[in-house]
């Protein structure tokens, strides 16, 4: 069951899980508290189009969004992903009033709704909480263009294996859900070609596959078999958000 689907409404109980929230002195997260709305992630949601004003942030808690480019033939293709590290509407920590471009649940879970307003103004009465936003904002934007060097440079075995190793990355354990379909649009290749993939990686020994759900079983091995974007990626998180994989 998804995180808070039956919670309480009595929002001065919640206990954040996201990293920007975690971050904050507790008088600061206190005040925040009563704007915070918990909502459910459901798989394929589309929280925002492209420019879509902003008028919620999303921080999410368990789940992961990704930040797509839709072609005029339909082919979809991940820029970049957010998990409990961050937040949806970036575009409003760089000034901006709408999104910047379709963001889509490809992992489900759950996330800390908050009014853009109020979250402008949470902004400026807390300078952790502004500081934290700021650091996130420059490791999305690393996260953002390694992954469009990525896409151009490397093959599509060791972009699925980086893909794999983030999704790991934000879930509790060693499974988390995603089907071979959102793979293969997240990838921008067809699905046979993700399948093909996973049974390579699966007859190595690095992961397994099943109804919707992969489980990493060699961790090592399957940073191995990525793409050295993932290294760059995850350091950049770490040296600016201390904490964001514990």
């Amino acid at each position: 069951m998804l995180a808070y689907a039956d919670a309480p409404r009595d929002r001065a109980r919640l206990e954040p899980r996201n990293r920007l929230l975690t971050a904050l002195p507790p008088e600061d997260l206190w005040r925040l508290r009563p704007h915070l709305e918990p909502v459910t992630l459901p798989q394929r949601k589309v929280l925002f189009e492209p420019d879509e004003p902003l008028t919620r942030i999303y921080l999410i808690e368990t789940g992961v969004v990704s930040l797509v480019t839709v072609f005029e033939d339909g082919t979809t293709v991940e820029m970049a992903s957010v998990g409990r590290e961050g937040l949806v509407g970036v575009g409003a920590l760089l000034g901006g009033d709408s999104a910047l471009g379709c963001y889509v649940v490809q992992e489900p879970g759950s996330a800390l709704a908050v009014e853009a307003s109020r979250f402008r103004a949470a902004l400026r009465e807390s300078p952790k909480l502004r500081m934290a936003c700021e650091a996130y904002a420059q490791a999305f934007c690393t996260q953002l263009l390694q992954s469009v060097a990525c896409n151009a440079a490397h093959t599509v075995e060791r972009r699925c294996a980086r893909r794999l190793l983030m999704s790991h990355d934000r879930s509790d354990g060693d499974t988390f859900p995603l089907t071979q379909e959102l793979l293969a649009e997240m990838l921008g290749v067809r699905r046979s070609t993700v399948t093909l993939i996973d049974c390579a990686l699966q007859k190595a020994g690095l992961i397994q596959y099943h109804r919707g759900a992969i489980t990493v079983l060699d961790r090592r091995g399957l940073e191995a078999a990525a793409c050295e974007c993932y290294r760059v990626i995850r350091a950049r998180y770490e040296d600016l958000l201390p904490r964001t994989f514990a």
